[in-house]
């Protein structure tokens, strides 16, 4: 049986803008009550020019502390760890979306190359332009139609559909 390559999306949004998105979305769990601090996020490019790695890095003052990591090798790593005293369910789940959805997202990396994204605590606009950012990238599913409301819908266009005499 052979897998199934997910569909390209017609216009991408940038890796850079997703991965920041996520982060300033969950500052709080990130640097609580900090207005100062700086979230890193470093991440790898394989050889097919995807995501293999991932890892969110904090600082309130001088000191580096590692929030999570994520690796897409099988065996390695089934979603985010978090460490040194952090953890999110939010964050970890919308990054597991972000490494398994690839697809919906470009970058301008070269194979087998690192890149650093530095974010400082968000403004209300930057929360704003965030939350849409997601919500495009990833819209909430379709509420689940009955029989019916399929057969009055399916009414609906038939009678609108039916010449007048």
């Amino acid at each position: 049986m052979k897998a199934e390559t997910p569909a390209k999306v017609c216009n991408p949004v940038p890796l850079e803008k997703i991965l920041t998105s996520a982060v300033v979305l969950n500052w709080d769990a990130l640097a609580p009550g900090s207005t100062t601090g700086i979230v890193k996020v470093e991440y790898h490019i394989g050889m097919d020019g995807a995501v293999e790695s991932l890892k969110l890095w904090a600082s309130a003052r001088e000191y580096w502390s590692l929030v999570c990591d994520y690796s897409t090798h099988l065996g390695w790593s089934d979603g985010p760890r978090f460490s040194n005293g952090y953890h999110s369910h939010r964050l970890g789940r919308l990054l597991q979306s972000i490494m398994l959805n690839q697809n919906l997202f470009r970058h301008d990396c070269g194979s087998n190359t690192n890149a650093t994204l530095e974010i400082g605590a968000p403004g209300a606009e930057q929360i704003t332009s965030a939350t849409l950012q997601l919500s495009e990238a990833f819209p909430p599913p379709l509420p689940r139609t009955t029989a019916a409301t399929r057969n009055a819908a399916a009414v609906e266009v038939r009678t609108e559909q039916a010449p007048a005499v």
